[in-house]
């Protein structure tokens, strides 16, 4: 059985090589680039020559454009920031023989100044590993695959989200937008002071955030002053 990998890019420099490099077990690479103006594709170079320049539009379709781009028997989709553990390689590949499943969830960990974060809803499951043949929704933002059977692997992914603290402020700004025009309506049913109260109590106690030190704690407060700025952005369009 092969397996390909498939990549959407955007100005990764300072991630995608790390990337890569995690990924060398796999038949092919696919490379999809929203026209970086940095040296992401010549980076891309030294590891695939399957690279497409392609308009974005949203992340689901990118992320389909690459993919019917591979010719593999099986898709491992991952971001430009993630990289693949060891243990989770090893694995990956004595799933995909004679499986009898179609799909895997990975835990994606987040990588947060440095420290790999194992509390406060740090780790979550995704469908990354599948057949080839199934494919991402068509949404602007958190796009899903969806299958019918399937099974979890116990290696991760780890996940370089956010070079510094501007860089989550940045993203933090662009994000709470998008979900706030995209559920306006769902945003709307909680005051955004509740809603922060609500998501700190979430991540601090029932998910233990404190266990994480100092890291852990500072990623749910501004996890839980994402929640207010998003519900907060939903009532000033309102």
């Amino acid at each position: 059985m092969s397996i390909g990998c498939a990549i959407i890019t955007y100005n990764e420099k300072e991630n995608l090589e790390r990337t890569l490099k995690s990924v060398d077990f796999c038949d092919e690479i696919v490379i999809v680039d929203s026209y970086s103006t940095d040296e992401t594709v010549e980076i891309a170079k030294k590891y695939t020559d399957k690279i497409y320049l392609n308009k974005f539009i949203s992340y689901g379709e990118q992320k389909n454009f690459a993919i019917e781009k591979l010719s593999t028997d099986w898709i491992l989709s991952i971001d430009a920031d993630e990289v693949v553990s060891p243990s989770l390689k090893t694995e990956i590949l004595n799933a995909i023989k004679n499986s009898k499943f179609d799909s895997y969830y990975i835990k994606i960990q987040l990588v947060f100044l440095n420290k790999a974060l194992r509390f406060g809803g740090a780790q979550n499951w995704h469908l990354r590993l599948f057949r080839k043949g199934l494919m991402f929704s068509n949404c602007i933002v958190h796009e899903k695959v969806i299958s019918k059977n399937a099974s979890y692997l116990k290696g991760k992914i780890l996940h370089y989200s956010y070079k510094d603290l501007s860089h989550y402020i940045e993203k933090l700004n662009k994000y709470t937008s998008i979900s706030a025009t995209l559920n306006l309506k769902k945003n709307q049913h909680l005051h955004p002071i509740i809603r922060f109260q609500l998501e700190l109590l979430k991540r601090f106690i029932f998910k233990g955030a404190f266990l994480d030190g100092y890291e852990g704690i500072l990623y749910a407060l501004l996890s839980s002053f994402y929640q207010l700025v998003k519900y907060a952005k939903a009532k000033e369009l309102n």
